[in-house]
């Protein structure tokens, strides 16, 4: 009793503790999936990884909204926007809302920003001209302009520009930028397009919130006007749906699980007081992993707390091991007792294999492993100290589940074979376990693990084809020593992916030397502009405009990329660390442009998809080296335990188990990913647990209750774990396939290769 008060206490300061720590925030949750990946990987010259890049550049694109408005009438079109802009402003995350022209105020500052360097920007038309000996086409336009009754001429202009290149230098640069904000008409139908800035806390219930406004919004607009039509894209609209399909599946399975093992329980004991029993044991295992990983980390991840909770949601057979167990004479302590060994056994098996997965590199992976840690110490003790404080309730003999098992039991019984020939299948599903790893493929494709909703596909689809938005977020990364060597890099990479851009293979790209052109760039231009135009032209102009004009100087100084961040924000998503981007729109031929960049060493197209998906294979990797170490030292502490021969076919059964989950999700279509890997985690730590358990009480008075306790075990286990099988998530369904294999094949091999040769069930039959 005395133990029981300690450890109860222990309980409500650990649950005090971690309410406390997320309470004050000192703990936060994410649920970003991309935040704890990646930070162990090796670092690049710059310090700064590919996921890393990857990881900034998605939440940047994260934050847009994409919402294209089409009606047949213009005016009505526009008119609509704007009351929409209004609409959307006022809902809370929304940073600011862009309709086409709205930029135009901008106008003004950019001129200011590129006008004292105007000889050195050409755009790519006017640079050609020059150097093929057309500068009498620019003097020309530049005469029409003059005479222009829209001529933008200034006094500012005259003295910085006198041959207008700086606004042919700005048209180019919008042209690269795309036409995502202009309003276009298609097939009778004007289309605008809206985009929205997010905030940068829009996840989770924030970010639900969000999306159910802006569809009550387009819902309202619909009805108020029907000759609209409203499409719309962003990450934020994929991720609330995949969330919500997930949400709902898990909640159902969870609910169906939880009713089946509710009457599972009833069925055997004909009463509540096991049930509650079960609870407080699983109750203060979720509370020791979620304290353990509040102490130790300030940011908990989604992933890891899923996972971890899972991982201990074994403990169940902890306590079911214990409450099958009759009273005896001696009361609570001889129950306890007598699965000891067992429970002791399996304990130390499941500790060891998450220790194992706590050696790998990741702080997902470390995260998991103390979460199921803590979790599991925590349960053995609350079945140590906490069941034997409940009344006992016997295992009735005339239950329906008993008699299924004892009729189970009866059938298996004329399966067992000798010890020999159980040993030679031991051996072989041991050695098959790796050659299967081995061979069989991993599919850790991010794209495969979730379900994306067809209508939003289609809008994105019907986005990208009307404005040009949306799309591959795939770009280049170009790495130098400094700032202009990698402008220069740059340069020639635009120079090289211009015929893929004329192809169609690339639909458009903006790099940050568009936008600052390296001084290299601005030297040679300005050299081109005095020799070719000035030199030639600059007296007839002179004597047209009656003002001196001067000849552009090599030495004033250069545009610089610092100099441009405060009149345009927006290059800081052209640049990551130490290394500058080029983004791509539209890539539909990702080994063409890879091609083309393998003369460029400091330079690479990387594709978020592939680059995160090779993230969680090493993840899986990683999964597969920690799984196979605990593998091997369960082997080992088999042979101690039992001898060589049946700790082999002891340890076979965990193994086996594994080897039909492969197989058995293999031949069902089940991509073997990083998360599937990690299922097999669960398969092993069940597996183990069933063998242990059955290993250490074939002997005694307790044979038949144990047998009856794993299968309650694997009923329950099904119902908690198989049944996400049925969920239509792809990454849910797969998870829940692996493990239903997994121990369906962990019970049945744990069950025969430790039954007796002359095998004698409880209804006295005998094999």
């Amino acid at each position: 009793m005395r133990s029981a008060f300690i450890w109860i206490i222990c309980l409500v300061v650990m649950a005090s503790f971690t309410v406390w720590q997320l309470a004050t925030d000192r703990t936060q949750l994410d649920a970003d999936f991309l935040s704890l990946i990646g930070q162990e990987q090796e670092r690049n010259q710059d310090g700064i990884s590919d996921i890393d890049v990857v990881r900034a550049l998605l939440r940047e694109n994260g934050r847009q909204a994409i919402l294209m408005l089409s009606h047949t009438d213009r005016d009505q079109l526009t008119s609509l926007a704007e009351k929409l802009k209004t609409e959307i402003s006022q809902i809370e995350g929304t940073e600011n809302v862009t309709l086409p022209g709205q930029n135009t105020g901008r106008l003004e500052d950019v001129r200011s920003l590129y006008g004292p360097y105007a000889s050195g920007l050409l755009s790519d038309n006017d640079r050609t001209a020059l150097a093929n000996g057309q500068a009498d086409l620019l003097y020309q336009r530049t005469l029409q302009q003059l005479y222009s009754p829209a001529s933008s001429f200034t006094s500012t202009t005259l003295k910085q520009d006198p041959f207008l290149l700086m606004p042919e230098f700005l048209t180019g640069l919008a042209t690269k930028l795309g036409p995502g904000n202009d309003i276009v008409t298609k097939n009778d139908r004007v289309h605008l397009p809206l985009m929205v800035s997010l905030q940068s806390d829009q996840s989770g219930s924030h970010a639900q919130k969000w999306v159910d406004e802006i569809n009550r919004i387009i819902s309202d607009a619909h009805r108020n006007a029907p000759e609209l039509t409203i499409v719309k894209t962003g990450q934020i609209f994929f991720a609330v749906n995949e969330a919500a399909t997930a949400k709902s599946d898990v909640q159902t399975i969870a609910l169906i699980a939880t009713l089946g093992i509710a009457i599972m329980i009833g069925l055997t004991f004909f009463s509540p007081l096991p049930l509650i029993g079960a609870i407080v044991v699983v109750g203060s295992g979720l509370i020791a992993g979620a304290t353990a990983l509040t102490a130790f980390f300030g940011t908990i991840h989604a992933i890891a707390l899923v996972f971890g909770a899972t991982m201990i949601g074994i403990s169940i057979d902890y306590a079911l091991h214990f409450l099958v167990v009759p009273t005896g004479k001696a009361g609570s302590d001889d129950r306890f007792n007598a699965i000891r060994g067992g429970l002791g056994l399996g304990l130390l098996t499941s500790v060891i294999g998450f220790i194992a997965l706590a050696l790998s590199p990741t702080s997902l992976l470390l995260q998991i492993a103390i979460y199921s840690i803590a979790g599991l110490l925590s349960a053995y003790c609350s079945v140590k100290f906490l069941l034997p404080l409940f009344p006992a309730r016997e295992v009735r003999t005339n239950s329906p589940i008993t008699v299924i098992h004892n009729n189970l039991m009866v059938a298996l019984s004329y399966l067992v074979v000798s010890a020999r020939l159980r040993l030679i299948v031991a051996v072989l599903l041991i050695a098959a376990l790796p050659v299967t790893a081995y061979l069989v493929p991993g599919h850790d494709d991010i794209r495969a693990l979730g379900q994306s909703n067809p209508t939003l596909v289609s809008d994105a689809r019907t986005i990208s084809e009307t404005l040009g938005l949306g799309g591959s977020p795939a770009f280049i990364r170009i790495d130098g020593d400094n700032a202009q060597k990698r402008l220069e890099t740059s340069e020639a990479v635009r120079q090289i992916i211009s015929p893929l851009i004329a192809e169609g293979k690339i639909q458009g790209a903006i790099a940050l030397s568009d936008v600052v052109p390296s001084i290299a760039r601005q030297k040679a231009n300005r050299e081109l502009v005095r020799d070719n135009l000035y030199l030639p032209f600059a007296p007839a102009l002179t004597e047209v405009l009656q003002i001196s004009i001067n000849t552009p100087d090599l030495d004033t100084p250069y545009l610089s990329p610092d100099k441009v961040g405060k009149t345009l924000p927006e290059v800081t998503s052209l640049q990551a660390g130490a290394s500058d981007i080029i983004r791509l729109r539209g890539v539909s031929d990702g080994a063409a442009v890879a091609t083309v960049l393998e003369p460029f060493e400091e330079s690479r197209l990387i594709s978020p998809t592939e680059t995160i998906s090779a993230q969680f294979a090493d993840y899986r990797y990683w999964a597969y080296v920690a799984l196979g170490s605990v593998l091997l030292i369960a082997l080992f502490l088999a042979s101690l335990r039992y001898g060589v021969q049946k700790g082999i076919r002891i340890f076979s059964a965990p193994a086996g188990a594994i080897l039909f989950a492969l197989l058995g999700g293999t031949v069902l279509g089940v991509s073997i990913s990083f998360f599937t890997t990690m299922a097999m985690f669960l398969v092993f730590a069940i597996g183990a647990d069933y063998v242990l358990f059955l290993s250490e009480g074939s002997d005694g008075e307790y044979t038949s209750n144990t047998q009856l306790a794993v299968f309650l075990s694997l009923i329950s286990s099904v119902l908690a774990f198989g049944l996400l099988a049925t969920s239509s998530v792809p990454l849910v369904s797969d998870i829940g396939t692996v493990i239903a294999i997994g121990l369906v094949g962990a019970w049945f091999l744990a069950f025969w290769m430790t039954a007796p040769t002359k095998f004698t069930t409880t209804t006295g039959r005998a094999n």
